[in-house]
């Protein structure tokens, strides 16, 4: 059983020398690839992971492309922020009697992000009203605070969508991974467990029991961060 990465820059694929992808749990993530390529590279960019047995990959990071720096004549070096990143700009909004799909809706009209949110009663309820002057990213933040959401988090899942809502509504409530201790192949200052690439494996799910706060994919492996307790 053989990983498989597959790399598409403004839906067309690139040959991928290496990568370096970093997520986080409540933060955009970001990305490297060194691709081959003789000409700068823009657009859109998505990272499918799968193995050699199965029909089908598992989209497993869409970003843009930041930058695309020349290493050679064939190489270049993207480097890549989620969707998410697109809100880490001033965008000021004010609403009254919102409800937060009212709030989300605004917030994908600015950015053409899709947004789902969680089933609780938070998501039908309206409040008196929103206001967030600084960037998108802190208004997000905000959210849980003015709609009473426990255990608040937004995150970009791994179909592009936006997450919005309670962890305990979220498909990582109900999807816990397991993975036998011998898989675990070295441990860092900071906590972070080396594993064979696990293409459902993102910030959010709950590992052996703990929460993943960040993950780093290079090569053939990956590196966990986890926390035994959801804070936000």
């Amino acid at each position: 059983m053989k990983l498989r990465k597959r790399l598409t820059v403004d839906g067309a694929a690139v040959a991928l020398v290496d990568e370096d992808v970093r997520l986080e749990l409540l933060a955009p993530g970001r990305a490297m690839f060194r691709v081959q390529s003789g000409v700068t590279l823009t657009g859109f960019v998505r990272l499918y992971l799968g193995f050699s047995n199965q029909d089908a990959d598992q989209l497993y990071f869409t970003g843009y492309v930041e930058k695309s720096v020349t290493v050679d004549a064939q190489t270049q070096r993207l480097m890549c922020r989620e969707l998410t990143a697109l809100l880490d700009v001033h965008m000021p909004i004010f609403l009254r009697h919102p409800t937060l799909q009212d709030v989300l809706a605004a917030y994908a009209e600015r950015t053409g992000l899709s947004f789902i949110m969680g089933d609780g009663v938070y998501a039908a309820k309206p409040v008196a009203s929103f206001a967030a002057f600084g960037s998108g990213h802190q208004g997000m933040d905000s959210l849980g605070a003015v709609f009473g959401i426990e255990r608040y988090v937004w995150q970009q899942q791994g179909d592009d969508k936006v997450y919005v809502g309670s962890w305990d509504n979220s498909r990582w409530a109900t999807r816990p991974v397991t993975v036998e201790e011998r898989w675990f192949s070295a441990c860092d200052a900071n906590g972070g467990k080396t594993l064979p690439v696990l293409p459902a494996l993102r910030p959010g799910v709950l590992l052996n029991g703990e929460y993943v706060t960040a993950l780093q994919l290079r090569g053939e492996n990956m590196v966990a961060t986890c926390e035994k307790q959801f804070e936000r």
